[in-house]
């Protein structure tokens, strides 16, 4: 097996990414990070940068990217499509913890992001795992 140099930055790059948001989830529901809101930052906006590369490398796999926005429509049947609303999505749970971490809200707004936050995670690693 041969893989794109574009695959296995997608793999890498947004791999790394998905295990940082999973571990930063871990620590701030266990407490550790919520004191912490320059790491909570810091993390979080690694993991997007990571994320973002990955998947705009992911681009350079396709044939046309300009047609990536099709990749979307067939979420019921391909795993791909699945993969590609997933890590979407799981966008918002970044932006949620920067935001908490920015404004400093209450703990419990910081605990049920970072589930939803782990459980994207999860999801998105689970529909790369199944296309391979």
């Amino acid at each position: 097996m041969h893989p794109a140099l574009s695959v296995i930055l997608f793999t890498t790059l947004s791999g790394a990414g998905y295990g940082l948001l999973f571990w930063l989830g871990a620590l701030i529901v266990a407490g550790q990070a919520g004191r912490a809101p320059a790491l909570v930052l810091t993390a979080a906006g690694v993991a997007f940068v990571l994320i973002a590369g990955g998947l705009l490398s992911s681009l350079a796999h396709l044939g046309r990217p300009e047609r990536a926005w099709r990749a979307y429509s067939q979420w019921r049947t391909s795993w791909l499509s699945r993969e590609g609303v997933a890590a979407t999505l799981s966008f918002l749970p970044l932006i949620g913890l920067m935001l908490a971490a920015w404004f400093g809200w209450p703990r419990v707004c910081y605990a049920g992001i970072a589930i939803a936050g782990m459980v994207m995670a999860i999801i998105t690693v689970f529909c790369t795992s199944r296309i391979y």
